[in-house]
């Protein structure tokens, strides 16, 4: 019980209201109190002062406590109402008690006030304290209801498979419409069933994903082959996650599956359709190399007309060329990566081209590379190509007259910002 308890009074004796002031701080009730004897300020009161509790005479000169309790119970109604009068027959009493009133104490025992008083006070604070905790029970079983309902909807309109197992691996109480949908089977068909999409084939990779959840594990983005009730196999993407209880113990699997078939298939065709550019590019690129090697063998028929050493070193030179860019097309063939060149590579069996082309010099000059693995594009290595042809074959001519020997030396290598 609080202290500073605010008592409204309805008395017109100033000695009785001295009493019973006087018995309540005999029983040590802290109290403040205001007096009242007419309706107007009984009301004034009530709205403004907001008393704990009432105690009341039954008859006053201008107002009476009958009505004082009628206005109580409509304006303040878990308020307690005690009579405190010497005009009460037991009869009278017991029918205001079941009218409302909370309690009576006569006057001529006013001993008995501090108690009914504390009775009053605590039996009104336990029943505040339980309607509170029906509205508070109230209000969250609706709300509970409401999170019911919301999680209801989401799983009814979600576009996965969302399924509840038993650790067993057996159907537990969910089988959402979008499983239906998925597998074709409805739920009465499935509840408390192991699911029905699993062959003996794919039954054991099941079962040890159901094992390693029951031990804890959370699994996402498994593929699973299902088969549909028409016995359509399907794809789809499998997701799992421990069930728990209030105790935090697991007793289920929540598992949800999305069927991924058109993407599987999609995937497929993209495969099948990248696997057949990739032929039509290796054989482009073949045709490219042989046409080259056509071209370069015209020439070599061309150059058998002249016997001028200047136009023979123009066509030998113009060979070298062309062949330099047929290597790169011959490697792209032969290449796993359609798009790049291994580029050291290529400098390795060009240089051995070039060195062979100059045989006489090839006991003097030595061709040394020191290559890192660098893929370059078609364009950037036939540009590079002939540059590496066109200064290569102008060290073996020019660099090293007579019999003077020495080195080519050819580095490759990534510098800052990818460069070459």
């Amino acid at each position: 019980m609080g202290s500073n308890i605010r008592i409204l009074i309805l008395e017109d004796v100033p000695l009785d209201l001295e009493l019973m002031e006087a018995e309540l701080k005999r029983d040590n009730i802290d109290f403040i109190s205001r007096c009242v004897e007419e309706e107007v300020e009984y009301r004034k009161e009530i709205e403004e002062f907001k008393p704990d509790i009432i105690l009341a005479d039954h008859s006053l000169p201008h107002f009476d406590g009958i009505s004082a309790m009628y206005i109580a119970r409509e304006l303040v109604p878990e308020i307690p109402f005690i009579f405190v009068s010497g005009q009460m027959g037991e009869e009278f009493a017991v029918e205001m008690l079941k009218e409302g009133a909370t309690d009576y104490v006569l006057k001529h025992n006013l001993s008995k006030l501090s108690h009914a008083v504390k009775r009053a006070l605590r039996e009104a604070e336990e029943h505040r304290n339980k309607k509170e905790a029906e509205k508070a029970l109230i209000e969250s079983e609706r709300r509970l209801h409401d999170l019911n309902i919301y999680l209801e909807t989401i799983i009814n309109a979600s576009p996965f498979a969302i399924i509840d197992l038993y650790p067993d691996g057996r159907v537990k109480s969910l089988w959402n419409p979008a499983a239906e949908n998925i597998f074709g089977w409805k739920k009465t068909e499935v509840m408390g069933k192991p699911l029905p999409f699993l062959d003996d084939n794919r039954q054991p990779d099941y079962e040890e994903i159901i094992e390693n959840v029951i031990s804890g594990e959370f699994k996402s983005d498994m593929e699973l082959e299902c088969a549909k009730n028409d016995g359509t196999l399907i794809y789809t993407m499998m997701a799992t996650a421990p069930l728990l209880n209030v105790d935090n113990n697991i007793q289920g699997v929540m598992a949800t599956f999305a069927d991924i078939s058109g993407m599987v298939l999609a995937e497929k065709q993209i495969k099948a359709s990248l696997e057949e550019k990739e032929v039509l590019l290796r054989e482009i690129h073949h045709r490219v190399k042989n046409n080259l090697q056509i071209i370069s063998s015209l020439m070599s028929l061309q150059s058998e007309y002249t016997q001028e050493p200047e136009t023979l070193k123009m066509f030998q030179e113009s060979k070298n060329r062309i062949r330099s860019m047929a290597l790169i097309h011959e490697k792209l063939y032969q290449s796993k990566d359609m798009a790049h060149i291994d580029f050291g590579e290529y400098l390795k069996s060009l240089t051995e081209m070039l060195s062979s082309f100059h045989r006489e010099k090839k006991d003097d000059v030595n061709v040394c590379l020191n290559c890192e693995d660098v893929f370059l594009e078609i364009d950037t290595a036939i540009s590079l190509g002939l540059i590496v042809n066109e200064l290569v074959s102008n060290c073996f001519k020019h660099a090293f007259p007579g019999s003077r020997k020495g080195n080519i030396e050819i580095n490759l290598l990534m510098v800052g910002g990818g460069g070459v």
